[in-house]
C-alpha cells in the first residue's frame, strides 16, 4: 500500500520561500559586504604615462612641453570591493601612437588596474591638451662673451671659435633663438690661450632656451691679446656716374673704427682702405654697406668691420671768381721776385651747388710755386688752394715770374 504524501500548506510554502531568500541575501552580504550604501575612495597624484613617445621621434616630432602629468581619481563601490583595490596597480596612460604631424591634440586619459566591481565616479583630468612640433636641425655660430680685464694693460683683440654648433629641437624653440653664446673669463690673463667653453642658447629677452640639444655643447675658443686704437678710412670711387652728374663727396660712417693688433705692428697702420665704390650710371646720392678687410695681424673690435658709405652725386653748377692777387710760395732764401706778369686771374669752378655756394673770393688763394728755382725769368702754372676736382679752368693758366 502506498504511503500517504504529506501535504504542505500554502502558508508553510511561503515561509520556506522567505527563509530561502533571506539566506541568499545573507550569503550575498557575506561575499560583497554591506549593500545598504556604496562608498567612495579618492586616489590622488597618479602619474600619467605617455605611451608610444618613441614614435614621435621616428616621425621627427617632439612634444613642446615635455613635463609630468598627474591624475586625481575617485571611485565608488562596496567597502569590501574598495578594500580589494591595490593602489600601486592603478595606472593612467595617454597614447601618442596615432600622432602623425605637428599640431594641437586633445587625447583621452585611460585608467587601468581597477576591477569591474567598482565604478569611476570622477577623474581629473579626463584628457590632456598636448602640443606637438617638428624637430629640426640648424648649424649656428657661437658668440664669445668676455668677463674681466686682462693683465698688463692688454686688451682682448680676438676671441672666436672656429666651430659651429648643430642645434636640434622643436621648430618653435629654434625660431626663438637670438644668439648662442659662450662666456670666457679673461680677468688677469697675460698671454694668448685656448679655452673650452660651454654654449647656451638665448632668446631676444636674454632668457636661456632649455629644450634644445646642441652638438658640440663645448667649443674650443682662441683668445688673443694685444693693444687697440682708432683708425680712419680712405674711401674712393670707380666708374662714371650718369651724364650730367658728378660725385661731389664720399662719406664714411663711422669715420673711424677700433682695431686691435700686437703692439709691435699696431702703429704700422694709420688708415683702413675701402674697396672702391662703383658709381657707374648712378644719377643720385646712395648709401651702401661695406665690409672692411683688416690688414694682416689686425682685428676689428666692437663689430666695427662693417661701415656705411654714402656717395653724394649731384648735377654740377659753375661759378667764377676773380682773384686780384697772385702770391709766391716756397721762394728760396735770399731771393725776391721783382715782377709777376699777371696779378689778376679768373678761376672757374664746377661742382656741387652746396659746395660752391659756400665759397667766397676771400677763401680762394692763387699762387705760383717757386720751389728749387734760382734767379731768372720763369714761366709757372698758376695754382689754387682748392681741390683740383673743383677747378675747371684758371685764366690765365700761367704767368711769368722774375726772380732776383
Amino acid at each position: 500500500m502506498a504511503a500517504n504524501k504529506k501535504k504542505i500548506s500554502l502558508h508553510e510554502r511561503l515561509f520556506r520561500m522567505i527563509v530561502a531568500v533571506g539566506i541568499a541575501i545573507t550569503l550575498w552580504f557575506i561575499v560583497n559586504g554591506n549593500a545598504d550604501m556604496l562608498i567612495t575612495q579618492d586616489y590622488n597624484s597618479i602619474p600619467i604615462t605617455l605611451t608610444n613617445v618613441e614614435s614621435l621621434t621616428q616621425k621627427n616630432l617632439v612634444l613642446v612641453d615635455n613635463k609630468n602629468y598627474y591624475l586625481n581619481l575617485q571611485v565608488k563601490g562596496t567597502d569590501r570591493n574598495l578594500r580589494n583595490i591595490i593602489t600601486k596597480e592603478i595606472t593612467a596612460e595617454v597614447d601618442l601612437g596615432d600622432i602623425e604631424e605637428k599640431g594641437s591634440y586633445e587625447l583621452d586619459v585611460e585608467v587601468k588596474g581597477l576591477a569591474n566591481s567598482v565604478i569611476i565616479s570622477s577623474m581629473n583630468p579626463t584628457s590632456l591638451s598636448l602640443e606637438v612640433d617638428n624637430i629640426i636641425k640648424e648649424a649656428m655660430d657661437v658668440d664669445i662673451v668676455l668677463e674681466g680685464i686682462p693683465a698688463n694693460e692688454l686688451s682682448v683683440i680676438s676671441a672666436k671659435s672656429q666651430e659651429k654648433v648643430e642645434v636640434e629641437g622643436p621648430e618653435e624653440s629654434i625660431m626663438q633663438i637670438d644668439k648662442i653664446t659662450a662666456t670666457a673669463n679673461v680677468n688677469g690673463l697675460e698671454t694668448d690661450t685656448t679655452r673650452h667653453l660651454e654654449v647656451t642658447a638665448y632668446d631676444l629677452s636674454g632668457n636661456p632656451i632649455s629644450d634644445l640639444e646642441m652638438l658640440p655643447n663645448v667649443v674650443a675658443t682662441e683668445i688673443f691679446l694685444g693693444k687697440t686704437k682708432s683708425v680712419g678710412m680712405t674711401p674712393s670711387t670707380t666708374g662714371v656716374p650718369a651724364n650730367g652728374t658728378i660725385v661731389t663727396a664720399v662719406m664714411v660712417e663711422p669715420s673711424k673704427v677700433l682695431v686691435g693688433a700686437k703692439e709691435d705692428v699696431l702703429n704700422a697702420v694709420e688708415t683702413i682702405s675701402i674697396d672702391p665704390i662703383d658709381v657707374s650710371g648712378q644719377s643720385k646720392t646712395f648709401t651702401k654697406d661695406i665690409n672692411l678687410t683688416a690688414p694682416t695681424g689686425f682685428y676689428f673690435l666692437d663689430d666695427s668691420e662693417k661701415v656705411k658709405v654714402t656717395v653724394f652725386i649731384e648735377s654740377p653748377v659753375e661759378k667764377s671768381f676773380t682773384i686780384d692777387k697772385v702770391s709766391v710760395k716756397n721762394l728760396g732764401t735770399g731771393l725776391v721776385t721783382s715782377k709777376i706778369k699777371d696779378t689778376r686771374v679768373v678761376i672757374k669752378l664746377e661742382g656741387a651747388s652746396s659746395v660752391l655756394n659756400s665759397l667766397n673770393a676771400a677763401q680762394i688763394e692763387a699762387f705760383v710755386d717757386c720751389a728749387n728755382l734760382g734767379p731768372g725769368e720763369h714761366e709757372l702754372p698758376i695754382q689754387t688752394n682748392l681741390s683740383q676736382s673743383l677747378v675747371k679752368s684758371i685764366t690765365p693758366a700761367k704767368t711769368t715770374v722774375i726772380i732776383e
